[in-house]
């Protein structure tokens, strides 16, 4: 009787510590975006890119995000928007050369919590290896948009990425005007 009250009284200490949650970051490259003006560098979102943005939220909707971090672009924050009116949660604005200054506020205020990063495909890569994760894949291509990295920080700082695709395939047609502009 005292060991199974002791192996309780342990299991019920020790509670705090394995309720612990892990953090988790969800990152996504911003939806389908107007190509057919390549001198416009902050264009709207496509219709196709309106539908993703929908079906993120959809995606993440039994998710409680506490917190949605975009750059200051119209297409990032069109990605998510959706999510973050469903939610009631403001859009942060993060700088993407500064990424050190995103990984503190996630490793800090977000510890615990479940975020959405919304990036570009020249920097959600670069955002999972800045808060600790592995590049899952070689690259994210002008024509790819349908990408879903989670990646979980457990409380030792244990980073684990999962990859996914969230809505319709993508195209492969949005950014290819862009592409032959160029």
């Amino acid at each position: 009787m005292k060991y199974l009250i002791f192996v309780l009284l342990t299991v019920w200490s020790a509670k705090p510590v394995f309720s612990q949650k892990n953090t988790i970051v969800y990152l996504v490259r911003h939806a389908e975006k107007v190509t057919t003006d390549p001198t416009n560098k902050d264009p709207l979102l496509t219709t196709n890119g309106q539908q993703r943005a929908l079906d993120l939220a959809l995606k993440l909707k039994k998710d409680k995000i506490h917190t949605i971090y975009s750059t200051d672009y119209q297409r990032t924050k069109l990605t998510a928007k959706a999510l973050a009116d469903e939610r009631k949660i403001d859009i942060q604005i993060y700088d993407p050369k500064q990424l050190n200054t995103l990984k503190t506020k996630i490793l800090e205020s977000g510890k615990g919590k479940k975020i959405l990063i919304v990036g570009h495909s020249n920097t959600v890569l670069e955002t999972i290896e800045a808060i600790g994760g592995k590049r899952p894949i070689a690259e994210i291509k002008d024509q790819d948009y349908d990408y879903l990295f989670t990646v979980s920080i457990d409380k030792n700082g244990v980073v684990n990425t999962k990859v996914e695709h969230y809505g319709q395939k993508s195209s492969n047609q949005e950014g290819e005007q862009m592409m032959k502009a160029n």
